[in-house]
């Protein structure tokens, strides 16, 4: 055997032995699958990226009650599935943007999607589908994927990909983004459905009512987007929760053929608990409408126009004035009119209401930068990241208030981070340079005025990187 072969066929045993090691049994086919992430790192790459996915989705929604009343279906899903003995945690996300989604250790519902939904039976229904993908390990392919700082970071990096200076920091995060972790292909919704029907028929509960739950989410999702004057057709964020779904008729023909394939079982009372739900779900409901006057304030901000935001914001508040979201959104038309006392106050009115809220958090650290507070801008904006590690803009705020400190080595690792997941802002590779320069690491300073002189040369941060690149190469 000549060398050649003799390295081609230690290679392929190579691979054979990563590929038998690799496989492992599915936990619902019983089907042995090429697996590279053991249950051990699905877990934990699950909790990781869950505080990322959490504040992604609005934050918690404060009721103890509702959240305990919830979480105690999906401590039951749980107990029904597959792998009973991985730990779970239950969350309502306050977000208007009807949605679910589920990972290892970690299920959730917005806001939006609950406040549709009739009885608690179509929540069961919701709740185990979503519970399907993780008992399949249908999450754990993408999560492995992932680096899980960066999988946080490029929540925000639409959002900083195009703006500069204080437009970049008092953007809103660009919602739907980390998505794709959420996306299946036809045939892992259809296992997931068919789970989710399975775990709510043995709790009792009426599996026709998954089909009612099914069209529940297309409603929510078309007046969702008639508050928002779009239509599915152009909205991103809408299209990417349904992409992978199959149309609605074949999807409802499926789930029908599947509840017609269940083995018996018998119902609960009327198996719908509509009465129980209504009730636990009144508070809700009655604050939904309110965020329906929010979101209307809030797109006016993103459209920059203040003054509207400002007016509708008020509306809203007037009508509750105990949501956390609506003071923080006063905060930050505060700060755009560049009146910094009465943003902080609005922002500690917000964590009043809501200890811990990160959006707060991180607008009191943008009130300190502004003003050029930049030692104190970094002690709030490190309780920002404590409490949301992956959020892009508290990592932009961090690493432009260590360099202007002249604190260069500690802006680094920020910046740098920025510029993996928005390398078209006009002005990371400038900042990035700098520090590099600064710090006496020319091949990377070189490399980093290069790109700012790609992506913005026009710029004053440009023209700089033009000039420190003739000087440190000579050219």
């Amino acid at each position: 055997m000549n060398s050649a072969s003799f390295h081609s066929l230690k290679h392929l045993i190579v691979l054979l032995l990563i590929f038998t090691c690799s496989c492992a049994v599915n936990p619902v086919s019983g089907k042995r699958e090429l697996m590279l992430v053991s249950e051990e790192q699905e877990l934990k790459i699950g909790i990781n990226a869950a505080p990322s996915l959490k504040w992604e989705f609005g934050g918690p929604y404060q009721d103890k009650d509702l959240e305990s009343h919830l979480g105690g279906i999906v401590g039951k899903l749980w107990e029904q599935s597959e792998r009973p003995h991985l730990p779970v945690e239950f969350h309502v996300q306050n977000s208007s943007v009807p949605n679910a989604f589920a990972l290892p250790g970690y299920v959730a519902i917005t806001r939006g999607l609950l406040s549709e939904m009739e009885n608690e039976a179509q929540f069961a229904a919701v709740m185990g589908h979503e519970v399907g993908h993780v008992m399949a390990r249908h999450t754990a392919q993408r999560l492995s994927r992932m680096q899980l700082q960066q999988a946080g970071l490029a929540i925000g990096s639409v959002a900083l990909q195009g703006t500069t200076g204080g437009d970049a920091l008092l953007s809103f995060g660009a919602l739907g983004s980390s998505l794709f972790l959420l996306k299946y292909d036809r045939s892992q919704e259809i296992q997931s459905d068919r789970l989710g029907v399975k775990y709510m028929a043995n709790l009792g509960y009426d599996p026709h009512e998954a089909i009612s739950a099914h069209k529940v989410l297309e409603k929510s999702v078309d007046n969702y987007l008639e508050r928002q004057g779009k239509s599915r057709g152009n909205d991103t964020v809408m299209s990417s929760i349904l992409s992978t779904h199959p149309r609605t008729e074949v999807r409802l023909s499926e789930i029908q053929d599947m509840i017609d394939q269940l083995p018996p079982y018998s119902l609960k009372g009327d198996g719908k608990f509509e009465k129980r739900f209504q009730t636990s779900s009144r508070k809700l409901k009655e604050t939904n409408k309110v965020y329906h006057v929010y979101d209307k304030a809030e797109q006016f901000y993103k459209e920059k126009k203040y003054t509207e935001a400002e007016t509708t914001l008020k509306e809203a508040i007037k009508m509750n004035s105990s949501q956390a979201p609506f003071h923080n959104l006063s905060g930050l038309i505060n700060l755009q009119k560049k009146k910094f006392t009465k943003a902080d106050r609005s922002f500690q009115m917000a964590l009043s209401l809501h200890p811990g809220y990160q959006p707060s958090l991180y607008g009191r650290g943008l009130v300190q930068y502004y003003q050029k507070n930049y030692q104190e801008a970094i002690r709030e904006f490190n309780k920002s990241i404590k409490e949301f590690p992956g959020h892009a803009h508290t990592h932009f705020g961090l690493g432009k208030s260590y360099f202007h400190l002249k604190k260069y080595s500690e802006a680094i690792p920020y910046l740098s981070s920025i510029a993996q997941i928005a390398p078209k802002n006009p002005e990371i590779h400038g900042l990035l340079g700098i520090c590099y320069d600064k710090t006496g690491k020319v091949k990377p300073a070189v490399q980093e005025y290069g790109y700012q002189v790609q992506v913005a040369p026009k710029t004053d941060l440009g023209k700089y990187a033009k000039k420190r690149l003739a000087a440190l190469t000579g050219k």
